[in-house]
């Protein structure tokens, strides 16, 4: 029987050094030598998980599989889309929004024992622009705390709240066009995936693999408005808002006077663009699920 290849990229900031050696001695002890090759590989410095993807691509390795969060998990991505190749996932983030919508394992035991009866499917991928996302991106108050989050050592769901508490008190809607219509938003989410992640539900009627982006608008808050969307948000009941608006389509565009901040796959990016266009490329990537 020929062993297939599979590549492992190790972003070793996410979960931190000791969870990541846990993680290698448990693919060592738990991935079935008689089916796969293994390869690990760490990631040093921004975009080098992309680099060593493109690579596995080019070689036509069947499987790579990304350790770490979000971040990671679209950096790997993103040199698979239209490939041969595979995304596998063993979830270290914060958020492990892709993850969870494959319904892969957040204990990393779990996930590795999965590898070992793989079934793989394709699904969409969605851009800002010429930049990828798997599972959401956006503009607004999301993307104002994805930037501060960043600056922040802690990681996890408490320290955003922490951050979303903070900020919600300085922030001010961001004035733009929608659609070809003046909004003042407190944020638009575009949702190839339903969830941010930690199953925080954005636009939850999104699919992987039908071939439609999903967008939420929310309009500003008060502060009781605001609590009772998160309670909304993690329900999966946000549309029932009063201040939620919902659209679903292959292609929309924003316009804004300044260039744009926006936040993709839980990562923030200052655009030097004052337009945006949202699109989609159905089936774009293969996933291990």
């Amino acid at each position: 029987m020929n062993k297939q290849a599979i590549w492992f990229i190790v972003n070793p900031i996410s979960g931190g050094k000791k969870k990541h050696q846990k993680i290698i001695q448990l693919i060592d002890s738990q991935l079935d030598k008689q089916t796969y090759s293994p390869t690990i590989y760490y990631t040093e410095y921004a975009g080098h998980a992309t680099q060593i993807a493109a690579e596995a691509v080019n070689k036509q390795i069947p499987f790579v599989v990304a350790i770490g969060g979000d971040g990671t998990v679209n950096e790997v991505g993103k040199a698979l889309i239209n490939s041969k190749t595979a995304l596998g996932i063993i979830p270290t983030g914060s958020g492990n929004g892709l993850a969870r919508e494959l319904e892969i394992p957040m204990k990393p035991a779990e996930a590795i024992e999965s590898l070992n009866t793989p079934i793989t499917k394709q699904i969409d991928v969605c851009f800002v622009n010429e930049i990828p996302f798997f599972c959401t991106a956006g503009v607004g108050f999301d993307a104002h705390c994805s930037e501060i989050f960043s600056t922040k050592k802690g990681r996890g769901l408490w320290n955003y709240v922490k951050v979303g508490f903070t900020e919600f008190w300085k922030y001010k809607p961001l004035k733009c066009i929608f659609a070809g219509n003046d909004y003042e938003v407190f944020s638009i989410t575009f949702g190839n995936a339903s969830q941010f992640g930690n199953d925080a539900y954005i636009t939850p009627t999104a699919v992987l693999d039908d071939g439609f982006i999903d967008c939420t608008i929310i309009s500003p808050p008060s502060i009781l408005q605001a609590l009772r969307m998160i309670t909304q948000l993690f329900s999966g009941n946000i549309h029932s808002s009063e201040l939620s608006e919902n659209y679903r389509g292959t292609k929309f565009k924003l316009e804004s006077e300044q260039d744009f901040l926006i936040h993709f796959d839980g990562e923030p990016l200052k655009m030097k663009n004052k337009k945006l266009t949202i699109s989609i490329l159905e089936k774009g990537l293969r996933v291990m699920i």
